[in-house]
């Protein structure tokens, strides 16, 4: 059945909020002829169903297919049409923000010709889930989203990892947490991270190159937030304009008569009956008319910042105000911040402090004069390769002093030093002048890097690793020529050591606390939902490639000098 839609009168159409056809590209072997000029909620609301239950006068009730419908989501309507290129939904758990995905998704698929869609989540089951809940339930639950998928003579897909459209838009699915090895090689117009907090801070530029190449570049993230260091709450605070849903209260005054006190939905707003005013405690209404969005961070201190919007349960119609009050009572606070309010929580865990740090600290070593270095000692070198934005390459020397593993050299590259081929230079001046016996590298940010190096050295001096999930904490894939690790693990174990006190030697503090302290204290500990696991993660905005360095130098000691007792040994 052909769809009845109006043809559109303009060519290609830039603005996000209104989809136009691209009649230069249409193809002649589809019977789709025009797309309609359509807001997103107006599509979403024409074609999408949802299960309701419908209840009789007698009582009974039976589920049936309903029209989604933005009576009580109000709210939603401006993150759904809105203009930005760049938005950020920072949730509480079940306000339908992957709906939001979803829906949002479909509208550029159908409506817009040759549209590239890339959806990424930490986990396989999630990005499954998301495809099958999300995608394929709409899709098959709408006559309408159906004829999208599987027009006549049209070249369309619809596997859990993509989804390709009659408009000749397709639906790209990937999961990345410690790497984005599976998003290399792809290309999109639009970019939808969700469970933003948990994925991995250092993969999401990587992650935003599959854009660069697109005239939309359009991003839409979401998440649930933890500690206040999490990558989603960083955003938000820094880079968003911290959008708010305002209640106003007409208790304490109404449109007609003075001002009224207007409430963002928080802790201060929940009464024992339903949501209060925050002023005068009386009742408000989070569908009140007069109800808006009102920006905190109106102009955030970033060329591109994103649209934010903090979307809470207390606003949402379908969670009852019961559960409400169970959760409050049950709940730890963090968790009611992070999966009712969608706050973030100072909860992360710092597993490594300036204080331990310090008592590893010996005045006698100092970097900027190389006496104490002996000539006898085998030293060893371990280099962090910085890529991206706001990272550096660092490259440390260590070798055992009196039992302890002493950092005897460490220097960061910056400004003129950062040039490849400077920095090329220089690393192999610093491994030949201490004639470092191994030399433990980063993988995964200097594969051109590491290949000089092999050429200059030999393949039998320079030791790759690799931080990825294997079966076990550290193993050699022969086949790849590197080690491979599981981050979290490794760096734990790395980290007790440097605690005790006893096992590792830094230079003084004086020399050593800028930028090097400082890098090994910007991660920090917290447990990730999509791993259901503890992880590490560095702070966003800061650097920790001294830190890994370190790891490296020292796992590249290990070759020689085993340290069951520092690296345990288990899956």
């Amino acid at each position: 059945m052909r769809l009845k839609v109006k043809p559109a009168r303009n060519k290609t159409h830039k603005s996000y909020s209104t989809y136009r056809s691209h009649r230069d590209h249409r193809s002649n072997d589809t019977e789709l002829e025009t797309i309609p000029a359509l807001l997103p909620s107006q599509f979403v609301s024409s074609t999408v169903r949802m299960p309701t239950r419908v209840y009789a006068p007698d009582g009974s009730s039976r589920t049936e297919l309903k029209p989604f419908s933005f009576k009580g989501r109000e709210y939603l309507k401006k993150p759904y049409n809105t203009d930005a290129s760049r938005i950020l939904l920072m949730c509480g758990r079940q306000v339908e923000k992957s709906t939001l995905l979803g829906n949002t998704c479909l509208a550029h698929a159908a409506l817009r010709r040759f549209f590239r869609a890339l959806y990424v989540s930490p986990t396989q089951q999630q990005t499954e889930t998301f495809s099958r809940d999300r995608l394929e339930a709409p899709i098959d639950c709408s006559p309408e989203l159906t004829q999208f998928i599987t027009g006549k003579g049209a070249k369309t897909k619809n596997n859990v990892l993509y989804k390709k459209f009659l408009t000749g838009s397709d639906i790209t699915l990937r999961y990345a947490f410690l790497s984005a090895a599976r998003i290399r090689g792809v290309s999109a117009d639009m970019l939808m991270i969700d469970e933003l907090q948990d994925i991995l801070t250092d993969i999401i530029p990587v992650i935003e190159e599959a854009l660069s190449h697109s005239e939309y570049k359009i991003f839409r993230y979401s998440g649930t937030p933890k500690s206040l260091d999490n990558t989603i709450a960083y955003y938000w605070e820094r880079f968003s304009t911290q959008n708010e849903w305002l209640i106003p209260c007409d208790t304490c005054g109404s449109k007609h008569f003075g001002s009224r006190h207007w409430n963002r939905a928080g802790m201060k707003n929940i009464g024992s009956e339903g949501l209060v005013c925050s002023k005068c405690l009386a009742l408000i209404n989070p569908q009140h008319e007069d109800a808006q969005w009102v920006s905190f961070n109106p102009k955030p201190d970033v060329p591109q910042p994103f649209e934010g919007y903090r979307i809470t349960q207390l606003i949402t119609p379908w969670v009852s105000w019961d559960d409400i009050l169970n959760k409050l009572k049950i709940y730890k606070p963090q968790k009611f911040y992070n999966e009712v309010l969608g706050y973030g929580f100072d909860m992360g865990e710092r597993p490594l402090t300036s204080g331990d740090i310090k008592k590893c600290c010996n005045e006698a070593i100092t970097l900027t004069n190389q006496k104490h270095v002996s000539k006898t000692t085998m030293h060893f070198a371990g280099i962090d390769w910085g890529t991206g934005e706001n990272a550096y390459t660092v490259i440390v020397v260590g070798g055992y002093y009196g039992g302890k593993f002493r950092i005897v050299y460490a220097r960061r590259f910056e400004g003129e030093e950062t040039d490849p081929e400077v920095t090329m230079r220089m690393v192999c001046q610093i491994i030949r002048r201490f004639r470092c016996v191994l030399v433990g590298t980063d993988y995964g940010g200097g594969f051109d890097r590491n290949a000089k190096l092999v050429r200059t050295f030999g393949v039998t001096k320079i030791i790759q690793y690799q931080y990825a999930n294997p079966g076990e904490k550290m193993i050699f894939q022969k086949k790849l020529g590197r080690y491979m690790l599981r981050r979290t693990e490794i760096l734990y174990d790395l980290l007790e050591a440097i605690r005790r006190g006893t096992e590792f030697e830094f230079p003084r503090w004086s020399e050593w606390q800028l930028p090097f302290a400082k890098d090994m204290v910007s991660i920090f500990s917290e447990y990730n939902e999509s791993r259901k696991q503890q992880v590490l993660n560095k702070v966003p905005g800061a650097t920790d490639d001294t830190l890994h360095s370190i790891l490296y130098c020292f796992l590249a000691s290990m070759a020689r000098f085993p340290r069951p007792d520092i690296l345990k040994p288990g899956a």
